[in-house]
């Protein structure tokens, strides 16, 4: 389990840098016409299609125009990502815990408890709904992208990074049985 967290920081981390924190661009631009600057070359990924269109605001809780508990670009990723309406329910509900971990009171370990049990009854469903055949996805590629694409800015992975350090030292049983929402 600590390794999977530890796997799960370390991509995020990954994707933060790639992005550049908040999208600002530090670098000079450059007299090549053939370089782009970070920022440029992530616009250029999402216009292809390579990389999701991401709200990059300074709000942890970003737009969620329904009030469903999902950011409004994470649902379009999800929508146009997961067909199969079992994987469809399982990213949602992995998307609208991840969501959950990022806005709770890290101060209110009972909150951040409930919120680490949302968070493991959606992996236990990923896990029972992508088996990696038919084309699916592996179910740890699907929980790593909607963690991915819930911290994809700096204030967000902080917000994340303060509700894994509330759970330091803390154990917890993994769902049994149908945990699909």
């Amino acid at each position: 389990m600590k390794n999977e967290m530890i796997n799960k920081i370390l991509t995020t981390l990954l994707v933060i840098t790639l992005v550049g924190c908040n999208g600002e661009d530090s670098e000079s631009e450059t007299s090549s016409d053939t370089q782009n600057t970070p920022k440029e070359q992530v616009m250029a990924l999402e216009t292809s299609g390579a990389i999701p269109e991401l709200e990059r605001g300074t709000a942890i809780a970003g737009t969620d125009t329904n009030t469903n508990g999902i950011r409004d670009d994470i649902e379009v990723y999800i929508d146009s990502n997961y067909s199969i309406v079992f994987q469809h329910a399982a990213a949602m509900q992995s998307a609208k815990a991840m969501q959950a971990a990022l806005l709770v009171d890290t101060t209110n370990i009972v909150a951040v408890k409930e919120v680490n049990r949302k968070i493991s009854r959606a992996d236990h469903c990923i896990y029972t709904q992508f088996d990696g055949s038919n084309n699916s996805k592996q179910p740890a590629q699907v929980s790593q992208e909607i963690e991915s694409i819930t911290t994809n800015t700096k204030p967000r992975l902080l917000a994340y990074l303060a509700f894994s350090k509330a759970l330091d030292g803390m154990s917890w049983a993994m769902p049994e049985g149908d945990s699909c929402e």
